[in-house]
């Protein structure tokens, strides 16, 4: 059976020779090699064959997040399991946002990190237990923004045009007498406009024109 082959990027030398010890009493893992900073980190990454990089987030010469995205811009297909002490929801989003797979904080045991370890080399995610649940809260609601965003520019200006006459309660009649257009293409707008946001009654489309900034809140 072939080991899967980590990196270690840790600048504490104590805590790096501790995780070399407990990936090397695992007979399923291996080290292809250690960093004790960020730009050593990335150098590992391009010459040393590898499945995964424990990557500390408080390193040296290049803070985590830069030696992440970096690694990720060279490497796509490197997997990693941030390692770090910081707990907060916007540290933890930004490390997602970035690439990573895994977060694990450093007051983890041996046998939640290796665990950790193996789930992101599996294709999974993983997130230290403390800190899932307001993690997943806030990067559910996230994704819900992002997407809705992204939604909107689908929108063609004509269907933007019509969204805004719908939010401020004109009728498919008016509003094809405004655009010099039929109220059947008016329909076949709204219709379009709905299926791209997900959105499905009039009363919801006027909510969202007034969030998206098209019609004046009262």
């Amino acid at each position: 059976m072939d080991k899967k082959r980590i990196i270690i990027a840790e600048d504490n030398t104590l805590l790096r020779e501790g995780i070399r010890l407990m990936i090397q009493s695992d007979e399923t893992l291996e080290i292809a090699a250690e960093a004790e900073d960020g730009l050593s980190a990335i150098r590992c990454v391009s010459n040393h064959n590898h499945d995964l990089v424990l990557l500390d987030l408080s390193m040296p010469r290049m803070n985590g997040i830069a030696a992440l995205k970096e690694i990720k811009r060279i490497s796509p297909e490197t997997k990693i399991l941030a390692l770090t002490i910081h707990d907060s929801e916007e540290y933890v989003l930004e490390v997602f946002r970035s690439g990573a797979e895994g977060y694990c904080l450093k007051d983890a045991t041996q046998e939640e990190l290796l665990r950790a370890i193996h789930l992101v080399l599996s294709g999974k995610i993983f997130i230290s237990p403390g800190i899932a649940a307001q993690v997943l809260e806030g990067y559910i609601e996230n994704r819900k923004t992002l997407k809705m965003e992204s939604s909107f520019d689908t929108l063609t200006q004509r269907e933007k045009e019509v969204l805004k006459l719908v939010g401020e309660g004109y009728s498919s009649k008016q509003i094809a007498e405004f655009l010099f257009i039929s109220p059947k293409t008016v329909e076949k707008h709204r219709s379009n406009i709905m299926q791209k946001l997900k959105i499905h009654n009039a009363s919801s489309l006027t909510a969202y024109a007034i969030e998206k900034g098209l019609v004046e809140r009262s």
